[in-house]
């Protein structure tokens, strides 16, 4: 696991699909300074998962500085409180669920899930921010059933942390090794950094001096997805968060994150997130 990856080495939960949790507030907030949390013993799980800047906040003797992707399970068997202001965009589920302490190393049981974890994987941070805004439409929801509704969405969102933390770990392990193994890492940076520029299979040949389809091979082997795969989920993430700025037209989206015209953006955004750029900028497409 690289230095990027949070993990809280002495707590995890063991989760049971046997149950659905019991959820009693759920919203995405917005917090600036002058704020700091406020010290509290609450009676239920909290779970925090940060979508934008930064929260200061301390259990007992553990200081956590949260930022973006991260979450943070909070124990009803301990006192938390802010010792720095914050300003971030959070998700909050107060909730309630049987979980099963493990203090203990992470031995990579697929129903292990840590404490404080970094959600690193970009098709895994797209369906955290969606089902993020689902739990809260749904909890807040005149529907039918909005709170088991709203509990299942909070499930797959744990599920999704999950995944995230085991794939990670099953990754990071697989046995590639040498020199292929470095330009892996290195491709995954360009993509990160580069993806607003006109990437193709010979560019990538070119600036990696590899076949491109045996580093197209190594690549899926080693992330799950193809590099275009890969790619179209940066993309797709970081359209999500100009999106929801408000400060950019749909042509402006596409160009700044490496679409060639705003027709196949929308087709792209659509495919990977179930919804138009137009609906999830408006916050219409949620259930």
């Amino acid at each position: 696991m690289d230095e990027g990856t949070i993990l809280d080495e002495h707590s995890f939960y063991h989760i049971s699909g046997q149950i659905l949790p019991r959820i009693s507030a759920a919203d995405i907030a917005t917090v600036k300074p002058p704020y700091v949390h406020f010290k509290r013993n609450y009676h239920e799980y909290i779970l925090y998962y940060i979508l934008s800047g930064e929260m200061h906040l301390t259990e007992d003797n553990r200081d956590y500085v949260l930022q973006k992707n991260d979450f943070l399970i909070l124990d009803p068997s301990h006192t938390h409180w802010g010792k720095e202001p914050s300003d971030c965009s959070f998700l909050y589920v107060h909730f309630s669920l049987d979980l099963v302490k493990d203090a203990g190393q992470c031995n990579g049981g697929e129903l292990l899930l840590p404490k404080y974890y970094r959600v690193e994987m970009p098709n895994h941070l797209l369906r955290a921010s969606q089902i993020a805004r689902q739990i809260t439409a749904a909890f807040h929801g005149h529907i039918p059933y909005a709170n088991m509704l709203a509990a299942c969405q909070f499930y797959e969102l744990l599920l999704t942390f999950l995944t995230d933390y085991t794939y990670t770990l099953h990754f990071r392990s697989m046995p590639i090794h040498g020199k292929i193994r470095q330009v892996l890492e290195d491709v995954v940076s360009f993509l990160n950094q580069s993806y607003a520029a006109d990437i193709s299979s010979e560019l990538l040949e070119k600036q990696f001096h590899y076949n491109f389809d045996y580093l197209n091979r190594q690549f899926k082997k080693w992330t799950g997805q193809t590099i275009f795969q890969y790619l179209n989920t940066v993309r797709v993430e970081r359209a999500r968060g100009l999106l929801l700025t408000g400060f950019y037209s749909m042509e402006e989206v596409a160009s700044l994150t490496g679409f060639r015209d705003v027709y196949y953006f929308s087709r792209v955004f659509k495919k990977y997130t179930g919804m138009t750029p137009g609906q999830y900028r408006n916050g219409n497409a949620l259930l």
